[in-house]
């Protein structure tokens, strides 16, 4: 009897901990997909300018829209470390797209940007670590007013 009751615990705990794992994993993949929008490439490149203590920093990516909506884009504009930031010719860097993603779509997204690097070299440059990952988006939804039963 102390063998079953000690087996029966143990598969018990078993079977919690597999719950547990199985829904910390689908819980993870409700929140990617309820976002809807995800980058699935992104390439990032450097460049020099007339002006030589300037460099010009382009990127491209794919939003794609994982929803079975279409979205309407309204502007995009990448998140930029402090550092980065404070050597931005122009603050402005917000991209004004305006466009519709049609559902389980991609869209291919295009900017640039110019740094101060006045009195850095080739390394110095390297090392600013200029890197473009995130962006923020903003989207237009047209939404009704919920009415229960008519």
């Amino acid at each position: 009897m102390q063998i079953y009751k000690r087996s029966f615990i143990g598969l018990f705990l078993i079977s919690i901990i597999l719950l547990n794992a199985c829904n910390s994993g689908s819980v993870r993949m409700e929140e990617v997909v309820e976002d809807g929008l995800i980058i699935n490439s992104i390439s990032v490149g450097l460049g020099g300018n007339e002006d030589l203590d300037t460099t010009v920093v382009s990127y491209n990516f794919n939003l794609w829209n994982r929803t079975d909506k279409s979205i309407v884009i309204k502007t995009v504009e990448p998140i930029l470390t402090a550092e980065l930031r404070d050597r931005l010719t122009d603050t402005n860097i917000q991209l004004d797209i305006n466009r519709e993603i049609n559902k389980n779509s991609s869209e291919a997204l295009s900017g640039t940007f110019m740094l101060n690097t006045k009195g850095l070299d080739k390394e110095g440059i390297m090392d600013l670590k200029i890197n473009v990952k995130e962006f923020t988006v903003t989207t237009e939804q047209v939404i009704g007013v919920y009415r229960e039963n008519g």
